[in-house]
């Protein structure tokens, strides 16, 4: 199935295909802050939810804020936080033009575009858009999807020409692309997040033509493009974006990704010591996870109220499992952020 970048340019995608945004993004060491995540306006039991905008909550359920308040016909999704937890990146997406990658202050001031631009010889009849935006450690890059190019059919789906991992300056400055570098490309990338000492970044591969088709993994490949290397096996169809602990020992999954069911898990960088955290019964929708940024415990979505997710926490190894949010919207897409 085609990327999430391709989203904007294409008619709604099947929930079923497990594309929805409801990722969750990487966790730096600290002491435990607020948890920012989307809630949608709007969406049903086995339908896609749409008009999303994001909050932030305590661990504890309390002080909820709202934090951005998209324009019509637009949807705030996949928060990230800075390590000093004084901005949160995210993913603007659109109905009718590209998604754009923006950052906000907790309090929702200072809203800002951060927008890298196209690869050079673009047309502007051509797809061009970012998704899935992620800190660096050092708060000085953000990596991202980048699609681009035609859009192409393989057996009667839609992909995008080339979706690639890349990365920026925060500003949106000195872009570079990391993977995806030859064409044509047979399998797509998306979903980036960086290791805690920003020195490689994990995301999340879906194969088009290459072999397994259709299937999804984790691969991680350095911050300089360099290395490259898969880390889940492809049986799993591992996605719903990898989330690195904050010691770098493990990398945070769902799986399997396209299903509306699922369970949680955790894979070392380099594909051993795979666990199941968690054993929900088939008819729990499990969602995107996140660490806490003291690697103790984990925040999550799953079924909740009225059928739709709300946001859970739970031990590090998938106990002691606490809800947080208890709301008729659909929630999802979980960081948790630093003290700040």
């Amino acid at each position: 199935m085609r990327s999430l970048a391709v989203v904007s340019v294409i008619a709604a995608l099947a929930i079923g295909a497990g594309l929805l945004v409801t990722t969750a993004l990487a966790t730096p060491p600290g002491k435990n802050g607020r948890i920012a995540f989307t809630r949608y306006a709007d969406g049903a039991p086995g339908g896609e939810p749409s008009r999303g905008a994001i909050f932030t909550i305590g661990a504890n359920g309390k002080g909820e804020r709202r934090v951005t308040r998209p324009p019509a016909g637009a949807s705030d999704v996949q928060p990230d936080w800075s390590r000093d937890g004084s901005r949160i990146v995210f993913e603007r997406q659109f109905a009718d033009k590209p998604y754009e990658v923006w950052s906000v202050r907790p309090d929702g001031s200072d809203l800002r575009q951060i927008d890298p631009g196209c690869p050079a010889g673009i047309p502007e009849d051509q797809i061009c858009e970012e998704s899935s935006p992620a800190w660096s450690p050092d708060g000085r890059r953000i990596a991202f999807g980048h699609a681009y190019g035609k859009l192409k059919y393989i057996d009667n789906v839609e992909w995008i020409e080339v979706g690639a991992v890349s990365i920026m300056d925060a500003d949106g400055s000195n872009f570079r692309q990391l993977t995806q570098l030859k064409r044509p490309t047979s399998s797509e990338d998306f979903q980036p997040v960086w290791s805690p000492d920003g020195k490689r970044i994990a995301f999340q591969r879906e194969n088009s033509t290459a072999s397994p088709r259709g299937k999804r993994a984790i691969f991680v490949v350095n911050a300089d493009g360099t290395g490259l290397r898969r880390v889940t096996p492809w049986r799993l169809d591992a996605g719903d974006h990898p989330d690195w602990s904050p010691d770098g020992r493990w990398i945070l999954f769902r799986s399997p990704s396209f299903d509306l069911g699922g369970n949680i898990y955790a894979i070392r960088p380099d594909g051993t010591g795979l666990k199941q955290l968690t054993d929900f019964a088939p008819g729990v929708e499990v969602l995107s996870s996140s660490y806490s940024p003291d690697g103790k415990s984990i925040v999550f979505s799953r079924t909740g109220k009225g059928g739709l997710p709300d946001l859970y926490v739970m031990r590090g190894d998938g106990t002691r499992i606490k809800q947080v949010t208890r709301t008729a919207p659909w929630e999802s897409a979980p960081d948790w952020g630093p003290q700040s």
